[in-house]
C-alpha cells in the first residue's frame, strides 16, 4: 500500500455525512450544503482532504449525497439526498437507504387496493 491509497474508516465517513447534514443551507430551497461551513468544519476536525474526498466518493456511490464539480474539476458543491421520498405508483413513503426491491411487493399490493376502491365517475346522459 502506498501513501496515495486511503483506507476509509467508519468514523470519517460518519463525520463527513454528519457535517454535511448540519451544514445544509436552510435559506435556500433544497438540501445544498454551505461549502464554506463544510470546509471549516472539516479543517477543525483535522481530517485530511484525501480522506474527505474518499468519504464523499463512498457516500455518493451509496446515494447519501450528490457532489458537483466545478470547471476546474474541484469540488464546488454538495447536495444531501433526503432520506425519504414518495413512491409515484402507490404513494408510500420510502427510505432511500433501503433496498428498492423490498418495496415492489407492497407497492403492487397497494396499487391493487387503490384500484379496487377507485370508483368510476358516472355521468348522467342528457334527456334521461
Amino acid at each position: 500500500m502506498n501513501n496515495d491509497e486511503v483506507v476509509l474508516s467508519r468514523f470519517v465517513v460518519n463525520k463527513v455525512l454528519e457535517v454535511a447534514q448540519v451544514c445544509v443551507d436552510e435559506s435556500r430551497k433544497g438540501w445544498r450544503v454551505e461549502m464554506s461551513a463544510f470546509n471549516d468544519a472539516m479543517d477543525s476536525l483535522n481530517i485530511p482532504a484525501n480522506e474527505v474526498r474518499a468519504a464523499l466518493v463512498y457516500l455518493e456511490a451509496r446515494t447519501f449525497i450528490i457532489t458537483f464539480l466545478g470547471e476546474d474539476g474541484c469540488l464546488s458543491g454538495i447536495c444531501v439526498v433526503p432520506p425519504r421520498y414518495r413512491c409515484g405508483f402507490c404513494g408510500m413513503w420510502l427510505n432511500t437507504r433501503d433496498n428498492p426491491k423490498h418495496h415492489i411487493e407492497p407497492c403492487e399490493r397497494q396499487q391493487r387496493k387503490i384500484e379496487m376502491y377507485r370508483r368510476p365517475v358516472q355521468r348522467g346522459v342528457a334527456g334521461e
